[in-house]
């Protein structure tokens, strides 16, 4: 790594996919993220405390967007979402208590990972893990 190069900021993330009401319904009935803009082919959601971490989504092919790899749609493999939470216990029971469709209960991995994980309508998983100290 160049010492000299320093990258600032929170990663966001931004998925091209055709299923961006899926996504808005799914990101905001199972987790509260609030629609930051939102267009024919732009959605961004923010999370409800914390307003500077957004996920975008975006329909593939927009002639708007310069380069060939903003175009094109995510397939379904080899992504997934890490969402820490101070109180993993309290979520995981909040989200059983409202039919949240959790599709690993809450399990402590042998690597010390206390977590649980969902699936977003785009074939993300979704891994919610107790935030390490």
């Amino acid at each position: 790594m160049n010492p000299n190069i320093k990258s600032e900021g929170i990663i966001q993330i931004g998925i091209i996919t055709e299923k961006l009401i899926e996504s808005k319904e799914f990101f905001q009935k199972w987790l509260g993220w609030r629609v930051k803009f939102e267009s024919e082919w732009f959605l961004l959601l923010s999370h409800p405390e914390k307003e500077d971490r957004e996920i975008a989504f975006m329909l593939p092919n927009q002639t708007a967007v310069r380069k060939s790899y903003f175009q094109k749609a995510y397939t379904g493999q080899g992504v997934w979402l890490i969402i820490e939470s101070e109180e993993i216990k309290t979520l995981y029971e909040q989200m059983v208590n409202v039919g949240a469709p959790i599709d690993l209960p809450l399990t402590k991995e042998e690597w010390g990972d206390l977590h649980f994980t969902m699936i977003d309508p785009n074939g993300i998983g979704l891994d919610f893990v107790q935030m390490r100290s």
